[in-house]
């Protein structure tokens, strides 16, 4: 980042103004303001910005149509958009237009100081990037010296084997250093080998002079249940090395940018899915007030003695069924409503083996009966850390009621492992059955609100679980196990933080 960045806010509400320029100027950065969309390109017309805060409700014209005429003019600038009006389809757009990201207001200031730290830094990863592929053009000499400082990862592939890393490169991935090209296959992800393969063929075949892909990585080569795996956005293009052909590879972690992409998806659909929830919710308590009226009125009528035996009977039934109706509509209103309106987790100092215990306990008889044996593995020496017991609770009773049901059709002895320890300050819960597993094609939507492939299973208990454990500031994955069934990790941050992810 500049040691002093400048920031431009085009924004017609003055207390939104002075309440970010007051803010930004107390973190000293160079703040200008424009009023209107004329304002801000007479602005920048004249002066170089880093960033530039940019409402979408202009009064001489609309945010998108002000944000392409400022990236013609100042192409370096990052825009980030800005809107009172929570629209999925005004960020989706404005992501589309070209804006680093989409905010909505009111702010919360650590939040906003987080989100323009974040865009100036990738701002000086690009600019940087940018330099590296000129001083290629220019001198090997000039090169070298920027790519050494370069905080992209940069290596050059030459004879079948890495030639040359830079620093970060040997920092991002030092278990790459030095093997063959055809080794280095064996750390792409097994679903993404094809697609990297191509591109590299693509290149060397002179097809394409430059190829650009994404692909997700084991760092160490370790394709364990537990290995790491990062996802990366790899660019490769041919050029001349000490007098030889070889290839330039520039490298970028996106790990975090794919899960923001993930959850965006996620909250779009949850958004949409919240709209109809109220709905369904709205039409249906209607007529649930009918269906017990008539429930009262059928029994005033069981007491007359005009009604014979067999009529009695009838009506008896008549009434056990729309009983239950009801009782299974008010329990579909509950869970609908409890997914769109989420209460915020009750934050205490917690063990979070209490939770699994309990967990456990509550699903004793369940899992006796069903003939499954419980195999619990939890460290004594578990750090506590800030959650909703509660909550944690649920998320295990959620994972646990898959796991049974995913080992329905089992013959052989039926079993769920559950285990907790903690590395780098983090806790890890895992939950493993020895069921079906889940198939590499459903991996990715199990979390998808309303997604299932139970005949009778509404599709949202993952979800939930998936929305509690993000609200923990932590994340829920899921993959195969020794056994091949099923095995759901749980990571959750030891420290406090104040604002999730």
């Amino acid at each position: 980042m500049p040691e002093t960045s400048n920031i431009l806010i085009v924004d017609d509400d003055p207390i939104v103004c002075s309440y970010l320029s007051d803010l930004l100027t107390g973190q000293g950065y160079g703040i200008e303001i424009g009023k209107t969309s004329r304002e801000a390109l007479d602005i920048i017309a004249n002066k170089t910005f880093n960033l530039v805060l940019l409402d979408i409700g202009l009064p001489d014209t609309n945010g998108f149509k002000t944000m392409s005429r400022i990236q013609r003019s100042n192409p370096d600038a990052l825009v980030i958009m800005m809107t009172g009006e929570v629209s999925v389809e005004s960020a989706v757009e404005a992501l589309k237009s070209g804006a680093y990201t989409y905010l909505t207001k009111p702010f919360q200031s650590s939040s906003l100081l987080k989100t323009i730290r974040n865009a100036l830094n990738y701002q000086s990863l690009e600019i940087a990037r940018k330099r590296v592929e000129e001083a290629l053009q220019e001198s090997e000499e000039r090169f070298r010296t920027l790519v050494e400082n370069s905080p992209v990862g940069i290596c050059i592939i030459q004879g079948n084997k890495i030639v040359y890393q830079n620093p970060e490169q040997k920092k991002l991935y030092p278990q790459l250093s030095q093997k063959p090209l055809n080794k280095l296959i064996g750390h792409v992800h097994a679903d993404d080998i094809e697609k990297v393969i191509k591109s590299y063929r693509s290149l060397f075949k002179g097809r394409k002079k430059s190829v650009e892909t994404d692909f997700r990585l084991y760092p160490t080569g370790k394709k364990r249940k537990d290995a790491e795996v990062k996802w990366i956005q790899c660019r490769a293009s041919l050029f001349q090395y000490q007098g030889k052909e070889a290839i330039l590879v520039n490298i970028m972690d996106i790990t975090r940018s794919k899960e923001m992409e993930h959850i965006l998806r996620i909250k779009s659909k949850m958004v949409s899915l919240g709209r109809v929830a109220a709905g369904i919710a709205h039409e249906i308590r209607n007529p649930l007030t009918g269906i017990n009226s008539y429930l009262y009125t059928i029994e005033d009528l069981l007491d007359e003695e005009s009604l014979d035996a067999e009529g009695i009977q009838m009506i008896g039934k008549i009434v056990g069924q729309i009983q239950l109706a009801s009782n299974k509509i008010e329990s579909v209103i509950k869970r609908v409503l409890d997914f769109s309106r989420p209460g915020a987790p009750a934050m205490n100092l917690i063990n979070v083996n209490k939770s699994l215990e309990a967990a456990v306990k509550l699903s004793s008889v369940s899992l006796r009966k069903k003939g499954i044996k419980i195999e619990q593995k939890l460290d004594p020496k578990l750090p506590k850390c800030y959650g909703d017991a509660h909550l944690i609770e649920q998320v295990i009773l959620n994972l646990l009621d898959n796991a049974v049901k995913a080992m329905d059709n089992n013959d052989s002895t039926k079993l769920i492992a559950i285990t907790s320890y903690s590395k780098n300050k983090k806790i890890f819960i895992t939950i493993s059955d020895n069921g079906p597993g889940i198939t590499k094609g459903i991996q990715d939507k199990i979390f998808d609100p309303f997604f299932t492939t139970e005949a009778d299973g509404s599709g949202i208990g993952l979800a939930i679980s998936q929305r509690i454990v993000n609200d923990h500031n932590g994340s829920i994955s899921v993959n195969g196990n020794q056994w091949g069934g099923a095995e759901f990790k749980i990571e959750l941050p030891v420290e406090k933080r104040m604002n999730p992810k």
